[in-house]
C-alpha cells in the first residue's frame, strides 16, 4: 500500500494516504477514530448540537478544522456549542 497505512479501532476502519489532499468534510467513521470516541457518543453530542456538524441531504459530515477548534475550545458538551465554535472557525 503505497504511502497508505490502515488503522483499524473496533469496528471503523480508516486508510489514511499521506499523499491524498485533506478532505473538507470527513464521514462519521473517520471522525470516530479522529476523535477516539465511539459512534453513540458521537451521535449523541451531534444530535444535541455540541458538536459541529453538517447535514447533507441524510448524510451527517463533519469538517476537520472544526473538529480541531472543538478540542481547542475543551470539548463542550452542552447543546448548542457546535454552532459557537462553527462560528469561531469562520471568523
Amino acid at each position: 500500500m503505497n504511502g497508505a497505512r490502515s488503522t483499524t479501532t473496533g469496528t471503523a476502519d480508516v486508510t489514511v494516504n499521506a499523499n491524498a489532499p485533506t478532505p473538507l468534510l470527513i464521514d462519521p467513521k473517520r471522525a470516530q477514530v479522529l476523535l477516539s470516541i465511539g459512534e453513540r457518543r458521537l451521535w449523541e453530542l451531534t444530535n444535541c448540537g455540541a458538536i459541529p456538524s453538517h447535514k447533507i441531504g441524510r448524510s451527517v459530515r463533519y469538517a476537520p478544522a472544526e473538529l480541531a477548534a472543538w478540542i481547542a475550545a475543551g470539548c463542550p458538551t452542552e447543546s448548542g456549542a457546535g454552532e459557537r465554535v462553527r462560528q469561531g472557525v469562520s471568523q
